[in-house]
């Protein structure tokens, strides 16, 4: 494991403590609402970590605080989420945040992809979009980790859907205006569209969402 130690989600929620009231209840609701660490045991032990949409950064930084050898980048087309992110991690010398989106990114490599509640924001040609970027992106032999919601069981969908839409209209999560929710199957489908072969988990956590990780690496 190269001296990694596990994220450490509860040292990385204590970097926001300067951050504004709404800032750490935003980061506290994604800590609870989301099974991040069992997303993050799935991270490969080694190598450079891009997250796509990483938002405030509590992902990026719970990896960045297990193992200062890793290199980190988070990217998300908020500003105002990477400007507390870049404030919260301003410790640490192995995580970097930037504006904008993977298809901006060129030139560099990545052990694996971080894609974490994302997909579902974008319409179709946008979703294939991000995912080019990826695979083009992965190193040889890297992996693509990629959590999103299913459309089954229909009541635990209807949870996350409202969720979404609520988080949406308020302008807390940054979308199109719409939400384009995937079946499991279909976004197995689209993954092997875009050039990826798929282990597929559902994850079990206490909050009533249909969450579902698609752990995939190129063809």
């Amino acid at each position: 494991m190269s001296g990694s130690r596990p994220a450490d989600f509860a040292v990385a929620r204590r970097l926001y403590a300067g951050e504004p009231l709404g800032t750490r209840l935003f980061v506290l609701a994604r800590r609870m609402l989301a099974p991040l660490p069992a997303i993050a045991a799935r991270i490969p032990p080694v190598g450079a970590i891009l997250d796509v949409g990483c938002g405030h950064g509590l992902f990026s930084l719970a990896l960045a605080s297990a193992d200062p050898n890793r290199r980190i980048v988070g990217i998300d087309p908020s500003p105002a989420k990477i400007a507390a992110a870049a404030r919260a991690g301003g410790a640490f010398g192995n995580v970097e945040f930037r504006e904008g989106v993977v298809e901006s990114i060129d030139g560099e490599s990545f052990a694996a992809i971080v894609v974490l509640d994302v997909l579902y924001l974008l319409p179709e040609a946008q979703k294939k979009s991000l995912l080019a970027a990826c695979r083009r992106l992965l190193a040889p032999g890297g992996t693509l980790v990629l959590k999103t919601n299913d459309t089954h069981p229909a009541w635990k969908y209807f949870v996350a859907r409202t969720q979404e839409r609520l988080m949406t209209g308020a302008g807390l999560t940054l979308g199109t205006g719409e939400l384009h929710f995937r079946s499991c199957a279909e976004n197995a489908s689209l993954l092997r569209a875009s050039g990826f072969a798929a282990e597929i988990h559902h994850l079990t956590h206490w909050t009533p969402y249909p969450h579902t990780l698609f752990v995939a690496r190129p063809t």
